[in-house]
C-alpha cells in the first residue's frame, strides 16, 4: 500500500465559503473508482466533524485541510487544528475506510499493542468512531500526523551517513519485532471490559468460510509448533475449500503443501523459531523518516500495521536489500521474476559504500540471524506461510505453490541429501483422483 502521508498537494483553496482547504479540484481517481464524493463537496462534511472533535476551536477559525493520495484501503486528509483548539491540538491523519468490510477494529488494536510494546514508532490514535453516526455517514480514524517523508521518497537522495543511520535503525526495528513474542500464531484484536479499559485478545487467522455452528478447533488457541501452524492452517483451507467449491480440486494441494512443511521441520528449518510479531509489508514505502535539524536522520514512524501478524521469527526476515542496492529495488524489469531481490539480497554489494551499509545492518540484527534473512530453504518457508495465510483462491497462487514444491523438492537433497517425497505424493493423489472419477462413471454406466 502507498505511504499516504507524503504526498504533495497544491495550495489552492476550497470554493466552499469559511472552509479553509489546501486542496481543491475533483479527485478523479477516487470519485471514479471508489464512487465517492468529491473533493469540494467532502470539504464541508470533514469541517463539521472537525467542529465536534474540537470543539473549543473558534468559529472564526478554520481547520486547514489537506487532500493526500490514499492507499488501497483508506481515503486519507490531513487536518491542522486552529491555535484556539484546545483539545489535543495539531496535525492529524483522518482515514476513512472505502469498503464496508474494513477491520477497523483490529486494525486500530495492533497499532496499539505495537505502541505499548515495542520501541517502533507508530501513530497515535486520537479519535475513531467505528459506526455511521457523524458528519462523514462513515467510519473513520484520527491519528497523529508523522512527521517526515516516507523512504521511498528520500533514500535515494540520502549521503552515505544518513543510509548508514537508516541500516542501523531498520535492524533494530526488526529486533524490536523478534523480541515481541507469543505461544501461538495469529491476529491481534482487542474489546473493552465492563469498565471500559482496552484488553488485548489474540485470534487465529482468518480463514473462510469458516465451518457455521461449529465450535472453534480448540488447538488454534493453545501452545503450538511451527509445524503445528502450517498442518492446522492447511487443514482449515481445505476444509473450507471443500465447504465452498465441492468437487473443484481435483487434486489435494493442501496435501502437498503439509508434505513440504513436514520436510522443512525434518531438515531443521523450524528448530527454535519463535511466533514473533511480524510487519507483513515492512518495506521503504511504508516508513517515515525526519531529517533533523543538526542533519540526522530518524525513522519517525511505521505505516500500515493492519497485515501485522504473530508469525514464525523467519517470517520477518525478508532481507532489506534496497538498503545496499537501490538501484535493483527500483528495477521493474519483469523478466527478473518476484523473487530476484531476495534470491541476491546476500550478493557483494556493488560499490565500498554499499558493502559497508550491508555490513552494518548485519551487524546490528546480529550473525545468527542471517540464516533467516539469505538462506533459500527460509525464502520458501515465508512462501509456505503467505500461501498458509490466504489460501489457494487465484491462479497466481496456485502457481506460486507448484514453484514452490519444484523448487523445494530440488533443494532438499542439498540440505539433507535424502529425496523428497512430494512426487509420491503427487502421484498418490492422482491414483486417487482416477479411482474416483472411474467410481463415479460406473455409477452413472449403472444409471
Amino acid at each position: 500500500m502507498a505511504s499516504e502521508e507524503t504526498d504533495k498537494s497544491t495550495s489552492s483553496r476550497s470554493s466552499h465559503s469559511s472552509h479553509s482547504s489546501c486542496c481543491s479540484g475533483v479527485s478523479d481517481t477516487s470519485t471514479l473508482v471508489y464512487d465517492h464524493e468529491t473533493w469540494l463537496d467532502f470539504v464541508p462534511h470533514v469541517h463539521e466533524l472537525c467542529r465536534q472533535l474540537w470543539p473549543s476551536a473558534s468559529e472564526d477559525e478554520d481547520f486547514v485541510l489537506e487532500k493526500l493520495r490514499g492507499g488501497s484501503y483508506n481515503r486519507i486528509i490531513g487536518i491542522k487544528t486552529p491555535p484556539s483548539a484546545e483539545e489535543a491540538p495539531g496535525s492529524y491523519i483522518l482515514r476513512i475506510p472505502r469498503f464496508e468490510f474494513a477491520q477497523q477494529a483490529r486494525e486500530m488494536a495492533i497499532v496499539r499493542y505495537v505502541r505499548q510494546h515495542t520501541s517502533i514508532p507508530t501513530a497515535d490514535i486520537v479519535f475513531y468512531d467505528s459506526t455511521s453516526e457523524n458528519p462523514l455517514k462513515d467510519p473513520y480514524v484520527v491519528h497523529s500526523r508523522i512527521p517526515g517523508q516516507d523512504l521511498q521518497d528520500i533514500y535515494r537522495t540520502l549521503d552515505h551517513e544518513k543510509k548508514l543511520a537508516v541500516a542501523e535503525q531498520w535492524g533494530q526495528m526488526l529486533l524490536s519485532e523478534f523480541a515481541v513474542q507469543n505461544e501461538f500464531p495469529g491476529l491481534v484484536d482487542a474489546s473493552t471490559d465492563d469498565t471500559g479499559a482496552y484488553v488485548y485478545k489474540f485470534r487465529p487467522f482468518d480463514v473462510n468460510p469458516e465451518p457455521e455452528d461449529e465450535p472453534q478447533d480448540a488447538r488454534l488457541l493453545a501452545k503450538q509448533t511451527i509445524l503445528d501452524m502450517f498442518v492446522l492452517q492447511f487443514e482449515r483451507w481445505h476444509a473450507a475449500d471443500n465447504r465452498a467449491y465441492p468437487n473443484d480440486f481435483p487434486l489435494d494441494h493442501f496435501a502437498r503443501l503439509t508434505t513440504v512443511a513436514k520436510e522443512m521441520d525434518a531438515a531443521g528449518l523450524f528448530n527454535d523459531v519463535c511466533f514473533s510479531l511480524c510487519h507483513l509489508d515492512l518495506a521503504p514505502r511504508n516508513v517515515m523518516a525526519d531529517i533533523k535539524s543538526d542533519n540526522s536522520i530518524q525513522i519517525s514512524g511505521v505505516l500500515d500495521w493492519d497485515s501485522a501478524v504473530f508469525g514464525p521469527t523467519f517470517l520477518a526476515c525478508e532481507p532489506p536489500s534496497w538498503i545496499w542496492a537501490w538501484s535493483d529495488y527500483e528495477d521493474e524489469d519483469e523478466d527478473r521474476g518476484e523473487d530476484y531481490n531476495e534470491i541476491h539480497a546476500n550478493d557483494t554489494p556493488a560499490t565500498p559504500e554499499d558493502q559497508v551499509l550491508k555490513r552494518k545492518f548485519e551487524e546490528v540484527v546480529g550473525k545468527d540471524m542471517m540464516k533467516f534473512f539469505y538462506e533459500p530453504q527460509y525464502r520458501l518457508a515465508r512462501t509456505l506461510f503467505n500461501i498458509a495465510l490466504i489460501g489457494l483462491r487465484h491462479n497466481d497462487a496456485f502457481e506460486k505453490t507448484d514453484r514452490l514444491i519444484q523448487e523445494w523438492a530440488e533443494l532438499l537433497p542439498k540440505l539433507t541429501g535424502s529425496s523428497s517425497a512430494l512426487h509420491e505424493v503427487t502421484l498418490s493423489m492422482q491414483q486417487a483422483s482416477m479411482d474416483d472419477d472411474a467410481v463415479e462413471s460406473e455409477a452413472l454406466i449403472e444409471l
